[in-house]
């Protein structure tokens, strides 16, 4: 694998209003899957950086 193949996890920092927003979209997202039947029996879990 060459040094161009590999990928790099980039770290950033968030404002304390973009965290907000995206804990909003977690909780809404989780929300969503818990109420669908499909989904809800795998015991999925939305996570910040799964979403």
């Amino acid at each position: 694998m060459t040094k161009q193949d590999e990928t790099h996890r980039v770290m950033f920092t968030l404002t304390d209003q973009a965290i907000a927003k995206l804990n909003q979209l977690v909780a809404k997202k989780q929300q969503e899957v818990n109420q669908n039947p499909d989904l809800a029996k795998y015991h999925v879990k939305v996570t910040k950086s799964n979403i």
